[in-house]
């Protein structure tokens, strides 16, 4: 009972986990698919309404322009012209106007995400014409009063003169009058004083009766002009208005509810976690897209101007010939190889070799499979003192020296890699190979007369600097070097000339001519599947050592092999 009870609680608890785990991925998923569609709505929107900024933009600087250029016009018009106007403004304000729908129906605050944005911009094109006609109107009437104040106030200065001519007048008249008084008081002063019967008398009577009505006259008269004065200098008008300027800020006014709406879903666009994430990629994927086109393309420009540029250029070139007084005699344990037409395959996966007491054997130690017991075994640090930043490159440092007392017999295996072979190959006396150190694993010498090696640097070659080997070593008999080839080593004659992929050379013999031509095709060179050049080989007395597969087992390609092809590049330069 226990155990069925332990038993359902298991199958209960396992069933309630898968339950929760259920809810929780639900739960994810729609609280991902929600943030995704705020993020599209609001996206769209976003854009949308940026565009229609732009869009309302461009209408504003035009509308500005038409109106600024039409006021200028008018400006040199008649006033009738303008009045002409001014009922026109009024007309299409009024229709516009009622055109225009209230602030709530178009109120951008209380647009949803769902909103066509279209009817916004038209309803603020509509706003933004609105206030330009308004602005226009007010400038014109401006403009029509200063018109008509003009020439009120020219009528105003005309009436004026005339008055003071008519107060001028009376005035003269005046004098005139007073004058004439004086004149009768002088010729007959007390006939015209004193006696009210004489003709004098009644004559300054008159006058006095005349002068009494024109100093009313010239009161009145000063009056009537004083008035139209203080009229006409009441009447202050302005004949010349300032340049007209549309006033931006009501335009900025009517923009604003756009401005206030595309700041919100900006706020909004902010906060979106998928917005955050995918803004910074947004951001550097063009220059990501071209460093990576950059990545693609250029070595393949670089692979073109290599092969059909430069390599034709170098295969014109004249060969290179070491040591043309040495003897090309190549021996293994297969074959004498010298001055014949023969090819062998020199390698196998194990080889036993023998030495004698007057022999040493210098041997990797990963590649001695076994060993005599009579043997004296110590290390060998570098395989030659007086080249130890070669010896180092290319692994021939760490040693084991064998030496025995008598005949004994040891077999060398690469015993780390399944596809490499292991060969023998002999320099007798006088013969030299030129070798490339990375591919030997040993070396059987005369204790008193130790393997020569010399370098020789070819700076002035067009081939040593396009295939990136200034410096080659040399290997100078009598001595055995024993090398490693991938799938197998092979040794064959030069003859009146042979070419081999130059990835596959392991060494030649130093009297041969060596020169390098472009391999046949562009893609098997572009692909990575060929090197762009290979290795000729020409003359009677001479042999070339290669490998059966080169490079197996390292990445090919249209890109190449990366720092690890960079790093052979330069161990290739110092002939290593």
């Amino acid at each position: 009972m226990k155990a069925l009870i332990v038993l359902f609680i298991r199958w209960a608890g396992r069933h309630v986990i898968s339950f929760l785990v259920i809810v929780a991925i639900l739960a994810a998923a729609n609280a991902v698919q929600k943030e995704f569609a705020e993020f599209k709505s609001v996206t769209t929107e976003l854009s949308a309404f940026k565009n229609s900024a732009g869009e309302l933009a461009r209408y504003i600087a035009a509308k500005e322009n038409e109106t600024t250029t039409r006021v200028e016009r008018l400006e040199r018009d008649i006033p009738n012209t303008l009045k002409n106007r001014l009922d026109a403004l009024d007309k299409d304000l009024l229709q516009k106007t009622a055109r225009q729908p209230s602030a709530a129906s178009r109120s951008l605050s209380m647009l949803k995400s769902d909103s066509v944005v279209d009817g916004v911009v038209e309803g603020l094109k509509l706003d933004i014409e609105i206030k330009l006609l308004e602005q226009e109107r007010s400038y014109l009437r401006q403009l029509h009063a200063a018109a008509v104040g003009l020439t009120q106030r020219r009528a105003g200065y005309a009436e004026l003169e005339r008055r003071r001519q008519a107060h001028a007048a009376i005035y003269d008249e005046l004098k005139k009058n007073e004058v004439g008084q004086a004149a009768q008081k002088a010729e007959s002063y007390y006939r015209a004083i004193f006696n009210p019967w004489s003709p004098e008398y009644k004559r300054l009577q008159e006058l006095k009766r005349t002068h009494a009505d024109l100093i009313d006259r010239n009161l009145q008269a000063y009056e009537i002009y004083m008035a139209q004065l203080k009229f006409v200098e009441a009447f202050k008008i302005t004949t010349e208005l300032t340049r007209f300027e549309l006033k931006r800020d009501q335009i900025e006014g009517a923009l604003q509810p756009l401005h206030e709406r595309i700041a919100a879903l900006e706020r909004r666009y902010e906060q979106n976690w998928l917005a955050k994430f995918s803004e910074p990629v947004i951001n550097v994927l063009p220059t990501a897209l071209a460093i990576m086109l950059s990545i693609i393309l250029l070595p393949i420009a670089i692979k073109a101007g290599l092969y059909f540029v430069i390599a034709p250029m170098a295969s014109r070139r004249a060969a290179i010939c070491l040591l043309p007084g040495v003897s090309g005699v190549i021996e293994s344990d297969v074959a004498d190889l010298a001055g014949g037409g023969e090819r062998a395959k020199v390698s196998a996966v194990s080889i036993a070799i023998n030495i004698n007491a007057f022999d040493e054997l210098l041997i990797h130690p990963e590649y001695l499979q076994s060993s005599s017991l009579r043997a004296e075994k110590v290390t060998k640090w570098l395989l030659d003192w007086s080249y130890p930043m070669s010896s180092l490159a290319s692994g021939m440092f760490a040693l084991t020296r064998i030496r025995a007392t008598s005949s004994a017999s040891f077999v060398v295996s690469a015993t780390r890699d399944p596809f490499s072979e292991v060969a023998v190959i002999s320099i007798p006396e006088g013969a030299a190979l030129v070798l490339q150190p990375h591919c030997l694993i040993g070396v059987v010498q005369r204790r008193e007369f130790p393997v020569r090696i010399s370098r020789h640097w070819r700076l002035g070659s067009l081939h040593a600097w396009l295939t990136l080997q200034l410096r080659y070593l040399v290997f100078h008999g009598a001595a055995k070097l024993i090398v490693r080839g991938s799938r197998g080593v092979r040794v064959e004659t030069a003859g009146n000339g042979q070419s081999i992929n130059q990835a596959a050379t392991i060494g030649f013999s130093a009297n041969l001519a060596y020169s390098t031509t472009r391999c046949e095709t562009f893609a098997s060179y572009l692909m990575g599947q060929q090197e762009l050049f290979n290795d000729n080989f020409a003359g009677m007395s001479g042999c070339y050592v290669y490998e059966e597969t080169p490079h197996f087992g390292k990445r090919t390609g249209i890109t190449g092999r990366g720092l690890e092809g960079i790093t052979d590049s330069f161990l290739k330069m110092f002939g290593i």
